[in-house]
């Protein structure tokens, strides 16, 4: 049974969602062509410039991504808390860059100016909406996708559709489940023959933070003072400390819309972890052995159990990823509130969470000494 979106993403929550989004009849539409003439050329680079202009617009972190010849990974965050802290003209700032064609001006060529911001911030009805639409995930997509489409058919001269379906979107919930993806999105590249290391091919997270080129994306590690402005306050000097910290977010230009990390590992914990499963994923499907028994390292194992995840399954479940789990990715019991919610007796993946996840009694959220 289908899910609909409004079961998975809820626009009022922060949430973290891992979506992918395939070309028309798997096509290899978007990688580029050397022989081609010079406009075929840097597709990806097009289409990361589009995410890392997006990154600071909307009130959604890009935690990880990777741009491969016929799909794009993308895992993301909402963050309602951070657009509600935004001025109304701030709101419409960003909005008329996205859209400058709502910019009302009967003129051609007609630059954004102060009062076109002030008569779009006095408008409730517009700043309800453009504080909805930033920190949606299905605006954003449309927002990557639709110039993508336009830009790569004009090029190749084609009409049609460039995208195969509505973008796929899968919850994430856990720290476990958060690691267990990004690692599967950073591996995607080297997996399809990309490069012989994972940051060879450079348009992927991964490669990013591993060249220092990452500073529209999330911070990997979990920076608690950036939460929610609301919890800044506790951290800083009250309320005024807030006013201060959305002023400033009102006024400075920044690549990202928070400096909200992604995971409670340092970069080089997160390197050891992705660069030894890189090297076992590859030989198993060098030698045709998916079911390999291999001996998790001591140190890697401990990091795997500190987020919940069983190490004796980690190999399979990243090689696995995709069949494994559907539209949630979180702790046995997290699936089955899930299932009660959506009154389901279970829902897709549950048995695959039950598998490769282990309870713990407390989750801690602190960057580890």
């Amino acid at each position: 049974m289908a899910t609909p979106r409004k079961d998975t993403f809820d626009p009022h929550v922060v949430g973290i969602y891992h979506c992918m989004t395939r070309c028309v009849r798997q096509l290899f539409l978007l990688e580029s062509d050397e022989k081609a003439d010079r406009e075929n050329a840097g597709r990806w680079d097009f289409c990361e410039f589009r995410l890392a202009y997006l990154a600071g617009l909307f009130a959604i972190d890009v935690l990880d991504f990777a741009l491969l010849s016929n799909h794009i990974h993308t895992l993301l965050r909402n963050r309602p808390d951070v657009v509600s802290a935004w001025s109304d003209r701030e709101v419409a700032r960003r909005w008329f860059k996205l859209h400058p064609s709502e910019v009302p001006s009967k003129e051609k060529n007609h630059v954004l100016t102060e009062q076109d911001i002030d008569q779009a911030a006095a408008d409730k009805e517009l700043m309800a909406h453009a504080r909805r639409e930033l920190s949606s995930l299905s605006h954003f997509q449309k927002c990557l996708l639709e110039p993508i489409a336009k830009e790569f058919n004009r090029r190749d001269k084609k009409k049609g559709h460039f995208v195969a379906e509505r973008f796929r979107c899968r919850r994430i919930d856990c720290d476990g489940g958060l690691l267990l993806c990004s690692v599967y999105i950073a591996l995607n590249p080297f997996r399809a023959g990309l490069g012989d290391t994972l940051q060879e091919h450079p348009y992927s997270s991964y490669s990013r933070r591993f060249r220092g080129e990452a500073n529209w994306l999330s911070p990997l590690f979990l920076d608690e003072r950036a939460i929610a402005y609301d919890q800044v306050a506790e951290m800083t000097e009250g309320e005024e400390g807030v006013q201060r910290l959305v002023a400033q977010a009102n006024v400075l230009p920044s690549p990202r819309c928070s400096e909200k990390g992604t995971l409670p590992l340092r970069w080089s914990e997160y390197q050891e972890i992705t660069d030894w499963t890189a090297e076992h994923i590859g030989t198993r499907r060098r030698l045709g052995q998916r079911e390999q028994e291999v001996t998790v390292p001591e140190r890697i194992e401990d990091l795997l159990q500190s987020l919940g995840i069983d190490p004796k399954y980690w190999l399979d479940t990243i090689d696995r990823y995709a069949e494994m789990f559907h539209n949630f990715v979180a702790m046995p019991s997290q699936m089955e509130t899930i299932a009660r919610r959506l009154k389901r007796k279970y829902v897709k993946g549950t048995r695959a969470c039950r598998t490769c996840f282990v309870e713990q009694a407390t989750s801690s959220q602190e960057l580890p000494e």
